[in-house]
């Protein structure tokens, strides 16, 4: 099936889709022909993506507050008939930190949008999916969810545990062809990238390509190349699945 022709016909939304892998995805699931919702709590962010009106439309939504998320795909659902693909990709960062000094809220926080977020999606989603005879359930998590990083204890935890939950989640899904698979990217060139406190966007870079065997990070556009992927009927036999895009980095 062509690129061009084969998210024809689906509805998709994503998360964190204002910037850096989730803007990259919001664009790739349009050109593949989705109709997409674009889900962040940046707003000017949002606005500057012009999805066309017949096409999608946009949503200032927190991604931990379980009545909006349940409010935003009933809206879909009117709007639309049906939702293909959750895309939950909304993430945030950990500046590294020794385990004594991480304080409670940076916990909280890690676990609340990293981990929640996807559990709250999918008790939105999944009645949905299950009534239309299936869909698609994408997550993203990280390599450090697969191999945890120095100084990223609850980083670390919250990927860990997202990984874990959508496996968990392609299992009760499964009957009802809903399909959950995780996607792990390595960090990508992103304004995320310096926030992990290891310096600049630069040096940070530098750093990770060190042990890199493809020789440099992603690009977000190679993220949303593997969740288009994912979401199309090219994937309809993967679930359960956990995706590196690393460059080998976990090898």
């Amino acid at each position: 099936m062509s690129r061009a022709a084969r998210l024809e016909g689906k509805i998709a939304v994503i998360t964190g889709g204002a910037s850096g892998m989730g803007r990259a995805s919001v664009r790739r699931f349009l050109d593949e022909g989705a109709t997409v919702v674009a889900v962040d709590v940046q707003a000017r962010a949002l606005d500057d993506l012009d999805i066309p009106a017949d096409r999608g439309f946009t949503s200032v939504t927190d991604v931990t507050d379980g009545p909006a998320i349940a409010s935003l795909v009933d809206r879909v659902v009117d709007r639309f008939g049906r939702l293909d693909v959750f895309f939950n990709n909304a993430g945030v960062p950990m500046e590294a930190t020794p385990v004594a000094d991480v304080t409670r809220e940076v916990w909280d926080r890690m676990l609340a949008v990293n981990l929640t977020a996807a559990f709250l999606a999918a008790q939105a989603v999944f009645p949905v999916m299950r009534a239309q005879g299936g869909g698609s359930f994408l997550v993203t998590a990280s390599t450090a969810g697969l191999r945890p990083r120095p100084n990223l204890t609850a980083y670390n935890a919250s990927k860990f545990g997202v990984v874990g939950l959508t496996k968990a989640l392609a299992l009760d899904g499964g009957a009802d062809k809903i399909r959950a698979n995780v996607i792990c990217p390595v960090a990508a060139n992103t304004p995320m990238l310096e926030q992990f406190g290891y310096g600049t966007h630069d040096e940070t870079a530098r750093l990770l390509t060190a042990s890199t065997p493809l020789g440099r990070i992603a690009e977000p556009e190679e993220i949303a190349a593997m969740a288009a992927f994912l979401a199309s009927d090219d994937a309809t036999f993967l679930t359960g699945s956990v995706f590196t895009v690393d460059g080998g980095r976990t090898i």
